[in-house]
């Protein structure tokens, strides 16, 4: 394994927070209606990346050859993509990254698929794919530098002295899970679909992938979302409605 060599510079940082009783996620894309264009293979959609972070986890933001380094977040990637198998049948590959293993089983979390008409549909199956435990490692020195001025000028030079002040090697850890939900319906997915919206949550966190169907971006809220909104349901409530209804 090769030597990462850097300054280690500790920073305090001030986070802030909000307290709630449901984290929710959100991502999108928009692209063209897989099946406006004939294709002789499987039409797949765009990924939807949800990059989140944990303030545990964290990892050297420079990592090459010499440098002052902070910490930052590891980049925590939850994927979500489709393969329209039919008019009536879609396959949702859905990837979760968490320092926790059970967060990370991706078939311990309910999903539901809504449409730009508001119709709702459940997985008929919930097919695992991968659970992977994925660790990092890194190693470094703390270095004494050379300034300008005393002890308070600007860094001029960097002493090869890390041997006087041992480090133990970094590392953190994470789980990746991923699996598919397959729904099926007659004519699920056809091409006036404007838009499709997966939500996968469990109790207190969701996540929500949209896709949205159109040559070119559009702002606003997919139109799904509006629908939930026209109810006077917050996104919360009407995702965590689901779930209990579902147990």
């Amino acid at each position: 394994m090769g030597r990462l060599h850097i300054v280690a510079v500790f920073v305090v940082a001030t986070l802030s927070t909000t307290v709630g009783c449901h984290k929710r996620f959100s991502g999108a894309v928009t692209q063209p209606n897989p099946l406006k264009a004939p294709v002789d293979t499987l039409r797949i959609s765009e990924k939807v990346t949800i990059v989140t972070g944990d303030m545990e986890l964290k990892i050297p933001r420079n990592q090459d050859g010499f440098a002052l380094t902070q910490s930052g977040r590891y980049p925590l990637k939850n994927v979500a993509n489709f393969t329209v198998v039919s008019r009536d049948r879609l396959r949702f590959h859905v990837q979760l990254e968490h320092k926790w293993p059970e967060y990370a089983e991706v078939t311990n979390w309910k999903a539901v698929l809504i449409d730009d008409q508001g119709r709702m549909y459940r997985p008929e199956t919930v097919e695992k794919r991968l659970h992977k435990h994925v660790v990092r490692m890194w190693d470094f020195e703390q270095r004494s530098v050379r300034r300008s001025h005393g002890t308070r000028g600007k860094i001029v030079a960097i002493n090869d002295d890390g041997h006087l002040r041992r480090q133990h090697m970094g590392n953190l850890s994470v789980f990746r899970g991923k699996a598919d939900f397959v729904f099926y319906h007659h004519d699920i997915f056809t091409p006036r679909i404007k838009s499709m919206t997966l939500l996968v949550g469990r109790s207190g966190l969701s996540f929500s992938f949209t896709w949205r169907f159109a040559d070119k971006q559009q702002p606003g809220l997919p139109p799904s979302i509006i629908k939930v909104k026209s109810l006077g349901l917050r996104h919360s409530d009407f995702f965590g409605s689901w779930l209990t209804a579902a147990r």
